[in-house]
Parts: structure tokens; sequence; C-alpha cells
């Protein structure tokens, strides 16, 4: 019985190969409804970022140079992380296009 019950699940085995050969994809927004208007608004979302992370610099250098004057040395210490995290952020924002397709391309 058990013999018969394993050449059973033998037969239900499908090869890797035989079952990824059948899919292709290739994306593109040729003809997608709304694909100039979600291009806009991922164009307004990286701005935005743009914008949000030149705020921190600005207010993260006027927060450290202020405490720092002031003597608050751990006011300076936050001023400095809030200037690092709008650099982070602007990096981010300016690579997160060239991170996916790189990650797409080296996924085919």
């Amino acid at each position: 019985m058990f013999r018969l019950l394993f050449e059973q699940t033998q037969l239900l085995v499908l090869h890797p190969d035989a079952v990824l050969a059948q899919v292709t994809v290739s994306p593109t927004a040729e003809g997608l409804p709304g694909s100039a208007l979600i291009q806009k608004l991922l164009n307004w979302g990286q701005m935005l970022a743009l914008w949000g992370s030149l705020g921190a610099i600005l207010i993260g250098a006027a927060i450290a140079g202020l405490a720092q004057q002031g003597g608050s040395y751990s006011g300076a210490s936050n001023g400095k992380k809030l200037v690092l995290a709008g650099a982070g952020g602007a990096l981010v924002a300016g690579l997160a296009p060239t991170i996916i397709n790189t990650l797409f391309t080296a996924a085919q």
C-alpha cells in the first residue's frame, strides 16, 4: 500500500522548467488607462520627498547651530541627526527608480 501511494505522488511532480518556461512578462504602460496620471503622481511624490528632505536639512542645520551656540549639545546632536535623515531621504528619493529598475533587471 505504501509503495502504491509513493508511486502515485511521483506522477504528480512537475518539473520547474516546464512550469516556468510557460510564463513571460514584459511590463509596459502602453494602453494602460490613466498611465500618464500615475506617472505624474509618482513625479509629484518624488518632488514632495525632495522638498521634505530639503526642509529637514535646513531645519536640522538651524537647530544644530542654535543649540550648539546655546550650549545644548544634545539639541545640537538632534539637529545633526535631522540633517543626516534629510540627506538620507534625498538619497533614497533620487535612487528609488534606479534601485527598482536594477532589481527588476537582475531578477529576470
